[in-house]
């Protein structure tokens, strides 16, 4: 299993994500969840909603995490240096566009779940992105 967290600064965006890519993509694969908004569903972040979510999925193989934009990142490389080592490793922010980022990810589980392939696709929407 791998899992994908969606942290964006909105509820209503981090939310509409997972329902996107879970239809598009049903599996039994991948487990996608929202880390959006604040703990009142407000604009924001919670690094205590996205810690949370890491040690709820922690039997994952891997956890992927995408953020919308900056503190969203911040938050996610906050977490990724509280939790504990073992944790740690499995986890991974991906920096790309969320919503590609995390449909690329979910579908790939699909076609070859390896860390190294899920990297590689993602990654190429980056390289897309920045030319």
């Amino acid at each position: 299993m791998i899992t994908l967290i969606v942290v964006s600064h909105s509820y209503k965006i981090s939310e509409g994500i997972v329902d996107l890519v879970t239809q598009m993509v049903p599996s039994t694969n991948v487990s996608v969840v929202a880390a959006g908004g604040t703990h009142d569903k407000e604009i924001g972040t919670d690094p205590l909603l996205i810690q949370s979510l890491i040690e709820e999925h922690q039997a994952s193989e891997r956890i992927y995490l995408f953020g919308d934009i900056g503190s969203s990142i911040m938050s996610i490389e906050m977490v990724l240096d509280m939790i504990d080592d073992s944790l740690k490793e499995k986890c991974f922010y991906l920096d790309a566009p969320i919503v590609e980022g995390a449909f690329v990810a979910a579908v790939q589980t699909l076609v070859d779940p390896s860390h190294e392939a899920i990297v590689r696709e993602v990654g190429k929407l980056k390289s897309n992105h920045d030319e």
